[in-house]
């Protein structure tokens, strides 16, 4: 579990890694992750796709970007996911 920053109401927001998996994509591999970003109240899917083209962040639906701003959080977790590497 890594820890992002904090919401708007002072909660601690968390990218939990559940899975990595590689994945070869024209004679690349490119890495996919899986797993969930929340603050303790709610929760969403989080898939990471990182490649030789960059980090692509896509997010399930759901009340945590009331909370939130989701183009520093989709930064934050491209990011975390770079550091990985």
């Amino acid at each position: 579990m890594i820890y992002l920053t904090n919401d708007d109401h002072d909660q601690a927001v968390y990218f939990d890694l559940r899975r990595r998996e590689p994945h070869r994509r024209a004679g690349a591999i490119e890495h996919h992750y899986y797993g969930l970003l929340g603050n303790g109240v709610s929760e969403v899917a989080v898939e990471v796709r990182s490649g030789r083209n960059g980090v692509e962040v896509a997010f399930g639906r759901g009340k945590l970007f009331d909370f939130i701003e989701e183009s520093a959080i989709r930064r934050m977790v491209g990011d975390a996911v770079l550091a990985l590497h």
